[in-house]
């Protein structure tokens, strides 16, 4: 199955997260890497077709993570016990300044590998500031769908010089990879502008993303209001919130997401005004880095807010299930805002069409209809984790009782990336070994306290 082709996928149950909500067994009929139509069992084999018995399995959309750091992938476990800005300055920035390209290639691989064995087809992903064109190679060879682009930090408290670029070489680098990269490997993967932060980027830098957004068509993506410490920060350097000073210089008229919102408030939805923006939620990391929960229900009422879903990256998570990401939003939401506020097919939805919106895909991907890609999971719940009665809603079984272990196949553009819960593209265990040497000696770089 992995070499592509026509393909029809026999006899599964379908949860199609399209409009309607449909949830029906059915054939999915896979042609040139998209689907070309939902029929009923055995209706029709077009001549040439591979047929996927599924029966008894689920077929969903594959999911969609809003936020990713590949990059990171290497680093897990490794900067733990620290809240989001001693995360940052002591561990991740002198960890991402060691990179070398090996390294950079083999944590876009190991994070691409993560994703996918989790049933994840599609990421927005923050890169790193140099060799990103080995992330760039590690996403192409593993087949997943991803927009990307390399992180921009030119000043800041505790950035190491090799990350700190002057911004015009930033921006030109930039344009330089926009070029190599965007529209790649048939229109599977698209650049990105990926501003870290406010308090890594200059006034110029904000600009510059700014002018190259419009110029380029590029959406925008950056963390935004995820840790209370942050935001003291920024008011005590700029004298104003980090949305204000945004919407001055014209971030928020960019096709932008952000990474969490944590401290998203009503001030704030009214600077939005009803501009669209996606917010990126990432329960894990904002429980490890101390940030908090974000308000789903409240956040699901803003005008112009689409909510997707992320697993962040791998020193803050620590792995890539958006399984157990979806399990979590759901199951901290019973705190913060009460039992039953955010349903589970809420939550499917913002891992998969939903989620598509947020990043602005969701033309293309987030639910199995006729002429959309062919970006699929199938599940497979008949497990003791999973078993439900047939009463049970199939939303209800998927956020609360599955995890990456129930994840048959992924096809991405009708390709199997992982077959039988089994990666296609790469030997695992070469994989695993090429990455632990590329740790060791980035490590030896790095030279950490």
């Amino acid at each position: 199955m992995s070499v592509g082709g026509d393909i029809v996928l026999r006899g599964g149950t379908v949860v199609a997260m399209d409009a309607s909500r449909t949830v029906t067994v059915a054939d999915v009929h896979v042609v040139a890497g998209r689907i070309a139509a939902i029929t009923p069992v055995g209706a029709s084999t077009p001549a040439g077709a591979r047929v996927l018995d599924v029966g008894g399995l689920h077929v969903l959309p594959g999911f969609v993570q809003g936020h990713t750091h590949l990059g990171q992938a290497l680093l897990r476990g490794l900067a733990e016990g620290r809240d989001l800005l001693r995360w940052l300055r002591e561990r991740v920035w002198p960890l991402e300044a060691a990179h070398d390209d090996e390294s950079a290639y083999c944590s876009g691989l190991l994070g691409a590998a993560d994703c996918l064995l989790s049933g994840t087809t599609t990421i927005q992903d923050i890169g790193i500031v140099t060799h990103m064109d080995a992330i760039f190679r590690a996403i192409d060879d593993s087949g997943l769908r991803a927009i990307a682009g390399k992180c921009l930090m030119d000043e800041g408290l505790g950035v190491p010089a090799v990350l700190a670029q002057p911004t015009a070489q930033a921006l030109d680098e930039v344009r330089a990879l926009h070029g190599r990269w965007h529209g790649a490997a048939g229109g599977r993967i698209h650049a990105l502008l990926c501003p870290r932060f406010i308090l890594s980027c200059s006034k110029a830098m904000w600009e510059g993303v700014v002018a190259l957004a419009h110029e380029l068509s590029l959406p925008v993506h950056t963390h935004l209001l995820e840790h209370a410490n942050e935001e003291t920060e920024v008011t005590a350097l700029l004298g104003e919130g980090q949305l204000e000073w945004l919407d001055a210089l014209g971030v928020l008229d960019t096709q932008l997401s952000i990474a969490h919102g944590v401290q998203f408030e009503a001030r704030h939805a009214a600077r939005l005004a009803g501009r669209p923006l996606g917010i990126i939620h990432c329960p894990s990391a904002n429980l490890k880095l101390g940030s908090g929960i974000a308000d789903l229900p409240y956040l699901d009422g803003v005008p112009g807010v689409r909510l997707g879903i992320g697993c962040d990256g791998a020193p803050c998570n620590n792995d890539m299930d958006v399984l157990e990401e979806m399990r979590l939003a759901a199951l901290l939401q019973g705190i913060k805002s009460g039992p039953g506020r955010v349903a589970s097919e809420r939550v499917i939805a913002m891992a998969t069409i939903d989620g598509a919106a947020a990043i602005g895909l969701d033309a293309e991907i987030g639910s199995l209809e006729p002429g959309k890609r062919a970006d699929l999971v199938v599940l497979d719940l008949d497990k003791p984790g999973s078993f439900g009665a047939d009463a049970v809603s199939v939303y209800d079984r998927i956020v609360y009782g599955t995890a990456r272990e129930a994840v048959v196949h992924v096809l991405v553009d009708g390709i199997a990336r992982v077959e039988h819960g089994a990666l296609t593209f790469t030997d695992a265990k070469q994989m695993l070994a090429r990455a632990r040497a590329a740790i060791g000696a980035l490590l030896g770089r790095a030279q950490l306290a």
